[in-house]
């Protein structure tokens, strides 16, 4: 069966942004897999940092559940994740527990520089993961292959100085969007801690409308949109246009 990895930051990255590709996957018969590289053990007014973290991470699994996915925790720590030697180890050990065909994370600029540097690291393990000289520090099997890699859009669609991405394509995920809200509905810890850092507690709506927003870039009612990276030795075909056919909109040739 091939297999999907999509290895976000935090807790709920991958709900928002991609879980409605996710679903779709599911449906042509992708084993898919999430991934986060923090616990979210930060992101609250009262609990301390191994509760919040035992009960996102709970959330994480659950949210899995609902497309029968598997979740994986690397390992790393909110607002702490570096590019560096034990990051980049914690990367790798998920890749090659996994294998996959395909990678989805963060865009390599983004509002948060955890997402970044999450960007970076999983970039690195797709590549670095088949090496067999490379020391993981634990000792799994090296990936057969260098994957398919694609970046999800920015959260907020643009860079850090208000430009768009160079979004390549974007999938039409409108079917899948009564199951996209309830992966993310799992992560009800993650709403409590926007309401009070944030002051917002549109949590749900918020992700609708960012996804309505993908989809006017397609011309569908819903939509998630993403760039593939197309360096050396990774593959440059887009398999999720094989894949999913129709519900794939390209928007921008890849140079």
């Amino acid at each position: 069966m091939k297999r999907v990895l999509a290895f976000g930051c935090h807790p709920d990255d991958i709900e928002y942004m991609v879980a409605g590709t996710l679903l779709l996957l599911a449906g042509k018969g992708w084993e898919i897999h999430l991934a986060t590289m923090t616990g979210g053990e930060v992101g609250s007014s009262d609990l301390k940092r191994q509760e919040i973290q035992d009960k996102r991470l709970k959330e994480a699994a659950a949210a899995a559940e609902v497309i029968g996915a598997t979740y994986h925790y690397a390992g790393g720590h909110d607002l702490e994740v570096e590019y560096n030697h034990h990051y980049r180890q914690l990367a790798v050990r998920v890749v090659r527990r996994v294998n996959p065909d395909i990678i989805l994370t963060h865009a390599p600029t983004d509002y948060l520089i955890d997402h970044e540097e999450t960007s970076r690291l999983v970039r690195n393990a797709a590549f670095i993961a088949p090496v067999p000289l490379y020391d993981c520090g634990l000792p799994l099997k090296p990936a057969d292959k260098i994957p398919h890699l694609y970046y999800w859009d920015a959260f907020g669609g643009t860079d850090n100085f208000g430009r768009p991405l160079p979004i390549h394509f974007g999938i039409d995920v409108t079917t899948a969007m009564a199951s996209k809200e309830r992966m993310l509905a799992c992560h009800e810890s993650q709403r409590e801690w926007l309401r009070y850092i944030n002051k917002f507690d549109a949590y749900l709506e918020d992700m609708k409308e960012k996804t309505r927003a993908h989809g006017q870039r397609i011309g569908r009612p819903y939509g998630e949109c993403f760039i593939q990276h197309v360096g050396n030795g990774h593959p440059t075909d887009n398999i999720l246009k094989t894949i999913l056919g129709d519900l794939c909109v390209e928007l921008s040739k890849k140079a």
